[in-house]
């Protein structure tokens, strides 16, 4: 796994061998998001389940400025850590259920990449959260599996959804 442009291209990233818990959005997916994105303005960007930090890191490299993973999983906050090391980046150990409602302002672009059993769990509890979190026009992607409907959440407007493989990308824009 590596970064794919920009400033740091070529960087390889450390994954966790052999764990399940961890499921790093490949270099495609990470590559085609990114396609995506070019739509919009760069800004600040937050990275929820962080995992690896290979979203939050290539978003850094691609010139969003300040860039903030989230991840509370050990096994994943160690790879993370070594990833980010010498990056400007902000990581918070830190379980994405327990933010707080104005834990961020004016954001360009959140990601969310929960684990794919609880992303309907996971869209209840913070899509409400990052709508406010957005700044005016920003974006929200939310990752889930293929075929995963998410229901609407006020302050959010779902405008595009593309699939890569098994990963699905919603995005959704500010409609604040």
């Amino acid at each position: 796994m590596r970064i794919i442009a920009g400033t740091l291209k070529g960087r390889r990233l450390a994954a966790p061998e052999g764990s399940l818990a961890v499921r790093p959005t490949a270099d495609r997916a990470r590559e085609a998001l990114f396609s995506i994105l070019q739509k919009w303005p760069a800004g600040p960007f937050l990275d929820l389940y962080a995992g690896t930090g290979a979203v939050g890191l290539e978003a850094l490299s691609r010139g969003y400025a300040p860039v903030t993973l989230v991840e509370k999983a050990p096994e994943a906050l160690a790879c993370l850590r070594t990833n980010a090391r010498g990056a400007e980046v902000r990581v918070l150990a830190q379980d994405v259920r327990r933010l707080a409602p104005d834990a961020f302002r004016d954001l360009a672009v959140a990601f969310a990449d929960p684990p794919y059993e609880a992303s309907l769990e996971a869209w209840a509890g913070l899509g409400p959260r990052v709508a406010g979190w957005l700044g005016q026009g920003g974006i929200l992607v939310f990752e889930a599996a293929a075929g995963t409907a998410l229901p609407p959440v006020a302050g959010l407007e779902e405008v595009e959804t593309r699939r890569y493989g098994a990963a699905e990308f919603h995005i959704f824009r500010s409609a604040v």
